[in-house]
């Protein structure tokens, strides 16, 4: 109980710290998908015009891709950034990435409120296979903070992990077929698309948000397993570097 008050905490003063004095607020989660996906719909629509609706396909991996990014490029300075707190107050390191985890949680459902309304106008088809979002966001926020966890384990002792994420990131949301769909890229390069597990999600998420219907449960699995491989990953790397986190910060 008192671990779940901690992050309640952190997540609070994460949410408050990001929007004060902010004039619209979490709208902002919104703007900047939206900025991406306008200079998408100008430089692919008509490139993509055989894709039943592009700017529902577009958004709903946008709005995703924002969500990882966000979760791994936070959680990779929260440690480090945390510091102060670790040296003053006893609390486990986990907490800081795990506390970016619930920050994007709730920016995420706020903009998809935004999205659902918008998305109206598009022709998105509201249907009960919706509620597959739940488990699907569940398993993706544990594969996210999985990433987060591991780079931020890292970065304490390596500040090139930061560094090398802000470097990656442009080119990982390129190679994940995010605006632009699967079979535009070479048969001969296609093992970049299926290595790469961020894809998966964003294609699983497709299923309930884009196509209406429910998830290919042979998919679902596969992400799962993906989710739970990178979690258990996590841990075995944050627990052998985290009792010399106070030392090397």
């Amino acid at each position: 109980m008192q671990f779940l008050n901690q992050l309640y905490a952190l997540s609070k003063r994460n949410i408050i710290l990001r929007y004060k004095h902010s004039l619209i607020g979490f709208l902002w989660g919104f703007i900047k998908p939206l900025m991406y996906l306008l200079i998408f719909i100008v430089i692919f629509s008509a490139q993509f015009s055989s894709v039943k609706n592009y700017v529902l396909y577009a958004t709903s991996g946008i709005l995703f891709w924002f969500f990882f990014s966000n979760i791994v490029s936070q959680g990779i300075q929260s440690i480090i950034q945390a510091g102060g707190i670790l040296k003053s107050v006893k609390l486990p390191a986990l907490l800081f990435p795990l506390a970016e985890v619930t920050t994007e949680l709730f920016n995420l459902a706020l903009a998809l409120l935004v999205y659902f309304i918008v998305m109206q106008w598009f022709g998105m088809v509201y249907t009960w296979q919706l509620l597959w979002l739940i488990p699907i966001l569940i398993i993706f926020s544990v594969f996210s903070l999985g990433i987060a966890l591991i780079l931020a384990s890292l970065n304490v002792y390596f500040r090139d992990i930061g560094i090398l994420w802000n470097t990656l990131q442009p080119a990982l949301f390129y190679l994940t077929p995010i605006a632009y769909t699967e079979d535009l890229i070479p048969p001969r390069f296609s093992f970049v698309v299926h290595a790469n597990p961020i894809y998966a999600f964003i294609k699983l998420i497709r299923y309930p948000l884009y196509e209406a219907q429910a998830p290919n449960m042979q998919l679902f699995l596969h992400c799962t397993s993906i989710s739970f491989f990178t979690f258990i990953i996590s841990l075995f790397v944050y627990y052998r570097l985290k009792n010399q986190f106070i030392t090397a910060i």
